[in-house]
């Protein structure tokens, strides 16, 4: 079984995401289910240290920008 490494993300886009997260005011726990993921995922994620397909990361902001959207609407 072949597994794939996926570069970690820069310290720019462990931030990115991490304010993301608190505008859109939702806890670890819940874009997690969301993402259908564990919360260690995204905690990990915010912190660097795990790499991520980038694919999980886009549908991950574009789900913040969602949220974001809906509560300043």
């Amino acid at each position: 079984m072949m597994t794939r490494k996926y570069p970690l993300l820069t310290k720019e886009e462990q931030e990115e995401l991490r304010r993301m997260r608190k505008e859109a005011g939702i806890a670890i726990p819940k874009i997690a289910e969301y993402m259908h993921t564990y919360p260690s995922k995204i905690s990990e994620l915010e912190r660097g240290e795990k790499g991520v397909d980038p694919d999980f990361v886009e549908r991950l902001k574009k789900r913040y920008r969602l949220i974001i959207q809906y509560k300043n609407s």
